[in-house]
């Protein structure tokens, strides 16, 4: 009787892990086609060439940094701590609102620089060629004395202004789309994460019970290395 309830268990426990996985997979495969578009996009449009806000920087470290402290977390409940689970439990929580508080502090800083989820190439703020530049189909627009012209119009003998004002600043708007959906994921992480406080606290997470914690730390881990997938990607394909 006990081997065949133990039996079940291995194979409810097993069919969760599943669905997580099954879960993780589809969001990897509609993030793949995000940076798929990107790419597609960026051959066709006018694009600029965007530095990274600060901010995302150290969203990154906070996010590597909340995958130690959850598989901490992992160790100490297989090792019967309680007491270390809590904390690291806690700790990943609080990193996890750091890399939210961060993530929207890098949009406030993107948006200082006239970068607007909405926005068109004409709000652009700077000095053109130092602070940013725009490219068209992978070549620099040329500049002069106020007025943008085409790669190759050396003689700048046909100005386009008008196109650049009015041309939606897409490349500004993935930086948005990338990381704002990557955030609403991760909310999704940190609801877990409460979740398992809430039962570690009342004491339903234990040595014989890791499961919870094992499906949350399988998702939180996901979203650690998508969001260094995303970074890598936005700061090398620009």
């Amino acid at each position: 009787m006990m081997e065949d309830e133990s039996k079940m268990k291995f194979s409810s426990d097993r069919a969760k892990k599943m669905v997580v996985w099954l879960g993780v997979a589809s969001i990897a495969m509609f993030f793949a086609a995000f940076t798929s578009a990107y790419i597609v996009l960026q051959a066709d449009h006018f694009w600029v060439q965007n530095d990274l806000p600060q901010m995302f920087k150290i969203s990154t470290v906070l996010l590597v940094i909340s995958s130690l402290t959850i598989y901490l977390a992992k160790r100490s409940t297989v090792a019967g701590n309680i007491g270390g689970l809590k904390l690291w439990l806690v700790a990943t929580f609080i990193l996890g609102l750091g890399f939210t508080a961060t993530q929207y502090l890098g949009w406030s800083e993107l948006q200082s620089e006239g970068k607007f989820f909405l926005g068109t190439l004409g709000n652009m703020e700077g000095e053109y060629g130092v602070d940013y530049t725009i490219m068209m189909k992978g070549e620099p627009v040329l500049y002069d004395q106020g007025n943008f012209y085409k790669p190759g119009d050396i003689s700048y003998s046909d100005p386009i202004n008008e196109r650049i004002q009015d041309t939606f600043n897409v490349s500004a708007s993935f930086l948005y789309i990338l990381s704002g959906l990557h955030v609403v994921h991760l909310a999704g992480g940190i609801i877990w994460l409460l979740v398992l406080m809430v039962k570690t606290f009342s004491g339903g997470i234990t040595q014989q019970n890791v499961l919870p914690l094992d499906l949350g730390s399988i998702y939180w881990h996901f979203l650690d290395i998508l969001w260094v997938y995303l970074f890598l990607f936005l700061l090398l394909i620009r």
